[in-house]
């Protein structure tokens, strides 16, 4: 599901940017990554769980004629920096183009506080999930310089995010956990 929203972040994104010149496409790798082309990089640098929406109550619906408890979603907070990088050689018009689209993301993320509806991907519209809850955050992270230098790139300008995803916490509602396993072995 996290590889879903943050795909669709970079879809969103980029089509809401693409009456620029610079026609950017959206990068999930580390920042400096693509070469060539104007880029975006939304690049997931933390994930913790957001303890301040955590719920111990459990969600009661109605099957048939029973009640059932469900666990509470597990309420994943996950800043993303995003920095852009133009494809020009010129340098200063490399920088001008990568003002450009650094504003144009920032004023996009600026202006909403969560996807609209029809960018939504439909796990996140699930009954009993809160929607995803996106604001620009305070980050200590892209202004530092041993982040830069663990990307292997110079000090560049960038600015993060914060989007707060829920995650079913019922075990029935990942497709990739086993829950029985039957062995039959023939006997000779």
């Amino acid at each position: 599901m996290l590889r879903l929203f943050t795909e669709t972040l970079g879809a969103f994104l980029t089509s809401r940017l693409s009456h620029l010149s610079e026609k950017p496409v959206a990068s999930f790798a580390l920042p400096g990554s693509v070469a060539g082309e104007n880029a975006l990089s939304l690049f997931l640098a933390a994930m913790t769980e957001d303890e301040d929406l955590r719920s111990n109550d459990g969600i009661h619906e109605r099957v048939g004629l029973e009640w059932v408890t469900k666990l509470p979603p597990v309420r994943l907070k996950c800043t993303y920096i995003v920095s852009a990088w133009p494809a020009s050689s010129d340098p200063a018009e490399s920088a001008l183009a990568q003002l450009r689209l650094l504003s144009a993301a920032f004023k996009i993320f600026a202006s909403i506080h969560t996807l609209p509806p029809g960018w939504l991907p439909e796990p996140f519209k699930a009954p009993g999930l809160p929607e995803p809850v996106i604001s620009l955050a305070k980050d200590d992270l892209s202004a530092s310089p041993e982040f830069w230098a663990a990307t292997g790139c110079l000090f560049h300008s960038a600015f993060a995010f914060t989007a707060t995803i829920s995650l079913p916490a019922d075990d029935a509602a990942y497709d990739h956990v086993v829950e029985d396993v039957l062995v039959d072995y023939e006997l000779k």
